[in-house]
């Protein structure tokens, strides 16, 4: 798993990136961690850049990525 940025979220504690994977971290509020699979690296720089409502601004793009919950 990529080392997780902070970010200021109602929705989202953290984000991370692994370019090599092409796989988006997302920790929620709740702590909530899921990794969305084949994200393209603009999609991550969004997001992390899309504060203080990153998910409002493109949680349903994420959506659409295949992903797996880690805890």
């Amino acid at each position: 798993m990529p080392q997780l940025t902070p970010i200021r979220s109602d929705a989202l504690r953290a984000v991370g990136y692994d370019p090599a994977s092409r796989i988006l971290t997302v920790q929620f509020a709740s702590g909530a961690t899921y990794e969305y699979l084949d994200v393209a690296p603009d999609l991550h720089d969004a997001v992390r850049d899309a504060q203080p409502h990153p998910w409002a601004a493109f949680g349903d793009e994420i959506k659409q990525h295949a992903f797996r919950r880690l805890r």
